[in-house]
């Protein structure tokens, strides 16, 4: 628990207003007290006015949840005499260490792996997955994946995020090795074509890296990372696509600049109701003399969020993104139909491009919000209690993407304006999990029911 002495002197109407005297944190069994206060706007002998009261804890609060530390947060105001009141911030913090069994998909989606690849068990991966999230009580997050399966894998990472007395400065360190026996190897149609060989190794790969991250103001934060890449395919795959490193090359290896800007002003991250999401990304991808490719991309992401009453919200996102480069390799050409860059509708498609545009508008209504208590069930009290939400929502969407070839592989969706739509039912529950049903139709009317496990940001 920390006590901050607060005072400040100020002047106004008597009872008009209360002076910030005392900070008490009640529940940080685990996390230092200074993580907390990282995040608070409260500052010593901070005059706060009633009629702001309620808005000034309720932004308070989202910035300590949004830590993704705790399970519940709660911000009260005590009065210790006439005009001086006490702040007391109450928490439940999450369970934070996650020796998790892998067996997960090694598709691209969901929907990928039961459409286009027969719920095939071969294409799946197993192993264990090790995570604290809060190692050493300072938020720092640290990582070691095994993996076996479709894709065999090594990956290790520690990430802290304060290392300087202001803690503005934080810095990651990350490795990470992989293999397949079988991957794809080029689009047609706009399918991904995979080739197999339980005798050989198909491809290779090695990154590694550190990055620091520069977070002087509570919204903005500047990252800046160096990466090492290097991967290698086997004779059939630089044979059957010269084009997938370029010039039938067996292997790739280049240095990775890369700068990101991300200011987000969203209520709640995980799952937002109200605010602004902004990023820039800027990467430079070869620019030694050992490197194979010299590509420079840009990405701008901008979303929004309106409350509009009667539990009714609003989501509109606008995202485009751009590769300079004289020739750009397959392996280093995407646009749509990877990780949350997709036009809904077209979920089963990859759309190559070497450039693209995207608009997601999305009307969302909350049906239900509750805490389910399972204390009988599972007495682990980080587990105990789980919120639950559910939303109805419909949604319209637009995407472009620029091929500069599109006959070479058949890609009938490139260079062209797609547009699709439906409904959906959005579950969302701890740990930031959110479950996506949702009924899509696109401009070629071929509709079906997905399932996501994906926000719009």
């Amino acid at each position: 628990m920390i006590i901050l002495s607060l005072f400040r002197p100020c002047s106004g109407q008597s009872g008009d207003f209360i002076i910030l005297n005392k900070v008490f944190i009640s529940g940080n069994k685990r996390t230092v007290d200074r993580i907390i206060l990282r995040e608070l706007d409260l500052h010593k002998g901070d005059t706060i006015y009633k009629v702001n009261a309620d808005t000034i804890l309720k932004v308070n609060h989202n910035r300590i949840y949004n830590t993704r530390l705790f399970n519940e947060v709660t911000l009260t105001l005590l009065p210790d005499s006439s005009h001086y009141n006490n702040l007391l911030i109450e928490i439940k913090e999450r369970w934070y260490i996650f020796p998790i069994p892998i067996f997960e998909l090694a598709d691209r989606s969901f929907n990928e792996w039961w459409y286009n690849q027969n719920r095939s068990l071969k294409r799946i991966n197993y192993g264990i997955r090790f995570t604290h999230k809060n190692f050493r009580g300072r938020k720092e997050e640290l990582s070691l994946t095994l993996q076996s399966g479709f894709t065999q894998k090594l990956e290790v990472g520690y990430n802290i995020p304060y290392i300087n007395k202001k803690q503005t400065w934080g810095t990651n360190l990350d490795f990470s090795y992989d293999q397949n026996k079988q991957t794809s190897f080029k689009t047609e149609k706009n399918r991904q074509i995979f080739i197999r060989n339980d005798n050989v190794v198909m491809r290779e790969r090695y990154k590694a890296g550190i990055s620091f991250d520069y977070r002087k103001f509570f919204f903005g934060i500047h990252s800046f990372d160096l990466h090492y890449n290097y991967a290698s395919v086997s004779d059939s795959i630089a044979i059957l696509n010269p084009d997938y490193f370029g010039d039938g090359k067996r292997n790739q290896q280049f240095l990775q600049l890369g700068y990101y800007f991300t200011f987000d002003k969203r209520d709640i991250r995980a799952y937002a109701h109200k605010g602004f999401y902004f990023k820039f990304s800027y990467e430079q991808k070869g620019f030694t003399p050992i490197d194979d490719i010299r590509i420079a991309s840009f990405d701008l992401t901008y979303g929004k969020y309106l409350s509009l009453g009667r539990n009714f919200y609003l989501a509109s996102l606008s995202k485009g993104k751009i590769y300079l480069a004289d020739r750009i390799p397959y392996y280093n050409r995407r646009a749509f139909g990877y990780d949350q860059d997709y036009v809904r509708g077209y979920d089963l498609y990859v759309i190559d491009g070497e450039r693209f545009l995207l608009q997601r508008l999305t009307l969302r209504k909350k049906l239900l919000q509750t805490n389910l208590h399972i204390e009988s069930l599972l007495p682990i009290k980080q587990f105990s209690n789980i919120p639950l939400a559910v939303y109805i929502n419909t949604y319209y969407d637009l995407g472009y993407s620029y091929l500069q070839n599109p006959s070479a592989t058949r890609d009938f969706l490139s260079n062209e304006l797609l547009r699709g739509g439906g409904v959906g039912l959005d579950v969302v529950t701890y740990y930031d999990s959110v479950i996506r049903f949702e009924y899509s139709i696109n401009k070629m009317l071929e509709n079906r029911v997905y399932l996501a496990f994906t926000k719009d940001i």
